[in-house]
């Protein structure tokens, strides 16, 4: 288990933790599965900044006002994921001073799974539910973090819990259906797809390239490229579809179509890369 130290001392970590996430999920990433309720709310820009300017005015005052601090945390992270390292570097001065709410476990939990770090993630929300066991939404969060982290026993029971207390929830059932495919349970994983698509009417971005990779796991490169493209065709951007597409037509020796997915590869993966900033 992660031990806890201050952002201010992992902004390396981060970096390389957000490319470790890349290299080893690049394939697909489940969304969160549970509708954000008032901790997840976000503040409007002008909202954050002034709560975080109060904060700093009253930090000039009392540097030692841990009470302060842990507002101050909850201001950034309600600005959104460009303040996380910030709000991060102040939850932790806040606990450094004595704070011990458990709901700072909780919104540093959501924030170390954001910059990439799940480890640290299972730590922070392991601790608030031994606070709060009954709440599904943190479940549901630790669950993606043990996903991250191929902990995919542990995810799969905390899906199970959170699709026996809202078995309508659609997102559930489809992050269910992707731990099965994982873990090997094609059967379970394409009858939770079904079932997540009765619920909604349609599968979400991501859904029919899960369907072809069940395809593909079953032995069935055919139908599998038929799914990556029905998927592409509504998500023409989806790079894992297309990677997967693109393995499937070199294993049936496809090559004219392998050259024309490699080159809509290099122009997605061109679109995605941020312009470099001159020195």
């Amino acid at each position: 288990m992660a031990s806890r130290r201050p952002l201010v001392l992992d902004l390396s970590i981060v970096a390389v933790g957000m490319a470790l996430i890349v290299l080893t999920f690049r394939s697909y990433e489940i969304p969160s599965a549970i509708k954000r309720n008032h901790k997840t709310s976000r503040l409007s820009a002008s909202e954050a900044n002034r709560r975080i300017e109060a904060c700093k005015s009253r930090l000039q005052k009392n540097p030692d006002d841990f009470d302060v601090w842990t507002q101050m945390a909850i201001a950034c992270y309600g600005k959104g994921p460009d303040s996380y390292v910030e709000a991060l570097n102040a939850l932790e001065k806040a606990r450094s001073l004595g704070a011990t709410s458990e709901e700072l476990f909780y919104y540093a939990g959501l924030m170390y799974d954001a910059l990439g770090l799940p480890a640290y993630a299972v730590n922070e929300l392991t601790k608030y539910l031994r606070h709060h066991p009954q709440d599904y939404e943190a479940q549901a969060h630790l669950a993606n973090a043990y996903f991250k982290e191929k902990r995919y026993d542990e995810a799969l029971d905390l899906y199970k819990q959170s699709i026996r207390h809202r078995p309508k929830d659609m997102t559930a059932w489809f992050n269910y259906a992707v731990i099965n495919k994982e873990k090997g349970n094609l059967d379970d994983a394409q009858a939770a797809l079904e079932k997540a698509k009765t619920l909604a009417g349609v599968l979400p971005e991501g859904g029919l390239f899960q369907e072809g990779e069940i395809a593909r796991l079953k032995g069935s490169d055919v139908n599998a490229m038929a799914l990556y493209k029905q998927e592409l065709a509504s998500h023409a951007e989806f790079l894992p579809a297309l990677e997967a597409l693109e393995a499937a037509q070199r294993r049936a020796n496809l090559w004219k179509e392998v050259k024309e997915t490699r080159q809509r590869i290099a122009e997605v993966k061109k679109a995605k890369t941020p312009p470099s900033v001159p020195n």
